[in-house]
This record gives C-alpha cells, structure tokens and sequence, in this order.
C-alpha cells in the first residue's frame, strides 16, 4: 500500500463543556499505518478520536480526511466513511432505549424494545435489502452474535453489547474503523477471535486506531503508538520505537515499572478511624461456619435459555471469591440473584445473611449490606451530578442523589475520594469524566458505608495501568484487613488479588470447578 497521507490533524484544541480536553495537537495518519492511542485515564484519548469525525467540536485548527477527498460526504460514523465502537455509545443507546420504554410505557406497548437486529439496521431493519442481510449474516457469524439478534439491547451483558456495536461498524463498510476499548468484558475466547478478526481486517484497506488500557491487547498489526497525557502529545512514532518502558514510564508515573504512590496498610487504618463501625480485623476463627449466602438447585431461566442449571454453592465468613467462566457462564446472573435486580432469585431457595429470600425483606434491606459496582452500572447511571455526589449516593444505593449527606457521611465520602486520588475531579459533573475517572468514583460509591459484602463485577474496565494497580491493591487490602467479604467477578485471571481465597469456575449455567484456590486452581 502506499504511504500517502490519510487524516492530517493540525494544530487543533478541543472543547467539551467548559473544558479544554486537546490542545493545539498535530498529529497524521499515513495509508499504510495502523495506531494504536494510548495514555492515563482522562488524557484526552477519546475526546481526540471522536474529533476526528466531528462528534466533539474542534474550537482551533482543522483536521483534513484526505481519504474523502474523492466523496461529496462528511465524516462521521452516520455516513459510513468511519465506523466508531466504545462505551460511550453504549450508555447513549440505553439512555435512547430508556427514554422510548417510557413513552411505551404511556402508551401501553409493553412489549416492544429495541432489539440487536435494528440496532445493527440503524433501527431501520424493514428497509434493508437480500444483499444487505446476507452481509449481516457473515459479519454476525464472525462476530459471534447470531444467536442473540433478537434479544433486547437492555439484556446484554457489556461484551455482547460491544460485539453488537463492532457488527454495526462493520456492515457500513467503513474506511476507519476507532475502537475504543473493544475487549472490554469479553472472555478470553471472545477477546482472541475478535483479536483474529481485527488483524484480518487491517491487512486489507481498513485502518484502524484502538484505544486500550490493556498493552496486551494492543494487536501485531498495529504499526504506530501516540501517546497522549494531559491533553496533548507525549510521544508518536513506531511501535517498535516508542512503545518501550521508559515512555511507558513517563506517561503513566511509574518509577521501575511500579506504581509510584502504593497504598501501605496505615491507609486502611486512616479510613477505618472515620469509619466507626468497622472492625480492625475479620475474625476468620470464630465464624468460620458462619454462611453469608447460599443457593441450593437455582434453575433461571428466560425462554429456552437457561443461564443457570440446578445451581447450588454457598459462601461462608472469612471466605472472599473469585467467579470467572466465558461469557454466557452465568457470572452476573449469580450477582443478579444476590442483589436482588434478577427477580428469579424470588423463586429459588436463596439465603442472604441467615435468611430466606422473599421472607418479608425489601430489596433496599438487602442492598443496605451490599456494596456493587459493575460495567453495566456506569453505563445506567445518571451523568448530570457532581463526581462527590455520586460517591455520596452509596450511602443510600440509589442511582443519583436525592437525599441529604450528614457530616460524618461526607467526611467519609472525602476519605475515599482521596484514597483514589480523584478529589480533583470530585466537583466536576459525572458526564464529564473519562470511563475510568468515572469507573473510580463509582468504586468509591461502592466502598463507602463498608458493606458486609462486596460484589465487584468487572472492576478494573476502563482504568489504566496506575490506576488499576491502585484499585486492585485497595480491594485486596480491604479483603484482608476489613469487615467486608468480597465476590470479584472478572474475565482477567491476573486480576484475582492475593486476598481471594476460593473460586467458582462457570461454563453455560454449570459449575465446572468450586473450592479453595491453591496453586493448582489458579493456574
């Protein structure tokens, strides 16, 4: 392929709100280049992409599409010219879908939503032609998602979600293809077939620039690395050049390849002497026998489809568990059951805490011991608070703020702010925050009133390098020295903290592996 020109960036500043998120950056892609954009959370990664087909405006300089030049079409994922996956996509879809559930609801069509179908038809599936639904039937085939196209768009768990959007990409036949963190929530299988398919694809005329958190996500084809921090350009050039440990380094504030503020023990003491009902230690002797949760023969079901066969485990004091398994396994289901959003969980014999569910408590009764956080929740969560509000709203496990903070409450929320490092950001709006600043805060929301149990599905989607070190060594130190028992949900085997005692392996409704982790069952 020859090596002309295909986007030149010029010198451009970018606006969002009342923020300067790039300023005056240069950057250009040539026909036979492949990049990859990486940085910190809230570097300017997707503000930067999303620039490119002006779906943020740029306030200085310009961006020329040479790859146009022969077209009479604007740039932009509506027309074809650029196809666009990430996750704020995602949560603008749902808040689309929310809003037509409620004029459905006035209306009295309870039962139609938007399907996976017409979101990859652009919700126009009754105009599509023979010759566009065979493509559909390849793209889906290779994508993975056949066999949910008729599913909800408000079922689908956060990986299925991103195969549905890299699908609708695909069938506009796109000449640029951003994708902005494609693998999140995808199993190991999804995540080297999509892998497969992605490099496939660039060996063709298809230039794409991925955005990830993950380096070993970062595929062979990838010929070029930019690195952004603060909003403006670190270093570019060859991946074989600039992707090394002393860039990584520089960008992400690491000294000798570890994170430069570690968080020692005295930090957990700090929260837990504003924190008055906690514990100092788990007494793992005496409640050892002691069940917090058990599920004896859960079936659930939707239609044929059984996310969970005869399921039975229980999990007891002192215990803190793993639950990993592909996608489909029947992880987030087993949290369903536990928070009580699955409503199946109603009709299983499940205990909670020493008692049955559906014997008289209220959802909120439960929610009040549990601490959550999850993918799905910042897709859902209303954008137009402050970062501290969010955190505050943990007190109370509502989605937004509606009630008054006391002054040890805010105290509290303060504390946790600040173990993340995020008090800078704690007054801006939620909108306005990257996926993982956001990801951060809603840890925080998690972590607040020190739940007795803490579901974390997926925790560390969206953060980068520093920040997930940070998170992952909170969480372990709070399994190991705190009142709070912990289930981590996660498709990243690495991501199982040292706190972690047993795990729960799941294969389509079924338990493949239950117990203790040794160094054989983590393997």
């Amino acid at each position: 392929m020859k090596h002309e020109p295909f986007i030149t960036v010029e010198n451009i500043t970018v606006r969002l709100w009342d923020k300067l998120y790039i300023q005056n950056l240069s950057w250009q892609i040539h026909t036979d280049e492949q990049w990859a954009v990486l940085g910190p959370n809230g570097a300017g990664k997707s503000s930067l992409v999303r620039a490119l087909f002006h779906d943020v405006p740029v306030t200085k300089g310009r961006i020329v599409h040479h790859f146009l030049n022969h077209k009479n079409c604007s740039p932009g994922k509506e027309y074809g010219s650029i196809g666009y996956v990430s996750s704020e996509l995602h949560r603008d879809m749902i808040e689309q879908e929310n809003l037509q559930e409620t004029f459905r609801n006035f209306s009295g069509k309870l039962d139609e939503f938007i399907t996976v179908k017409s979101i990859l038809f652009n919700d126009r599936s009754d105009h599509v032609d023979n010759l566009a639904y065979s493509k559909l039937d390849d793209v889906c085939h290779r994508i993975g998602i056949l066999d949910i196209l008729g599913k909800p768009i408000k079922s689908l768990s956060v990986g299925d979600m991103r195969k549905v959007l890299i699908g609708r990409a695909l069938l506009k036949s796109p000449e640029l293809l951003i994708l902005d963190e494609p693998f999140d929530g995808l199993d190991v299988d999804s995540r080297e077939s999509l892998s497969e398919l992605i490099n496939g694809l660039m060996k063709g005329p298809l230039r794409v620039i991925l955005i990830t958190h993950r380096f070993e996500e970062i595929l062979p084809e990838i010929t070029h690395v930019l690195f952004l921090k603060a909003g403006q350009v670190h270093s570019l050039g060859k991946k074989e050049v600039i992707f090394n440990k002393e860039v990584i380094g520089e960008v992400y504030g690491l000294h000798n390849n570890m994170i430069e503020a570690s968080f020692p023990v005295d930090f957990l003491r700090d929260i837990k002497h504003s924190q008055k009902a906690l514990t100092a230690v788990k007494d793992k002797g005496n409640d050892a026998e002691s069940i917090l949760i058990e599920m004896k023969d859960v079936v659930v079901k939707y239609g044929d489809n059984v996310a969970l066969d005869n399921f039975s485990w229980s999990m007891k004091q002192g215990q803190n568990w793993a639950i990993i398994g592909p996608n489909g396994a029947g992880k987030s289901t087993v949290l369903g059951l536990i928070t009580g959003e699955n409503l199946q969980s109603y009709a299983n014999e499940i205990y909670l805490f020493g008692k049955k569910k559906g014997s008289g408590e209220s959802v909120w009764e439960i929610k009040n011991h549990i601490g959550f956080i999850s993918s799905e929740l910042q897709v859902q969560y209303p954008s137009r608070i402050s970062g501290f509000d969010v955190v505050c709203s943990g007190f109370f496990d509502s989605i937004g703020l509606y009630r008054y903070c006391n002054a040890e409450q805010r105290k509290i929320a303060t504390n946790w702010i600040n173990a993340f490092n995020i008090n800078m950001l704690s007054g801006q709006s939620f909108r306005k925050l990257s996926t993982g600043q956001k990801q951060l805060f809603l840890i925080a929301r998690a972590l607040v009133k020190s739940p007795p149990l803490l579901l974390l599905d997926e925790p560390c989607e969206g953060l980068d390098i520093a920040n997930k070190s940070k998170v992952l060594e909170i969480v372990d130190l709070i399994g190991q020295y705190m009142n709070t028992h912990i289930i981590l949900v996660t498709n990243h085997k690495e991501e199982i903290v040292p706190c972690i005692t047993h795990k729960l392996d799941l294969y389509h409704g079924k338990i493949k592996f239950m117990g203790a982790i040794t160094t054989t069952t983590t393997k």
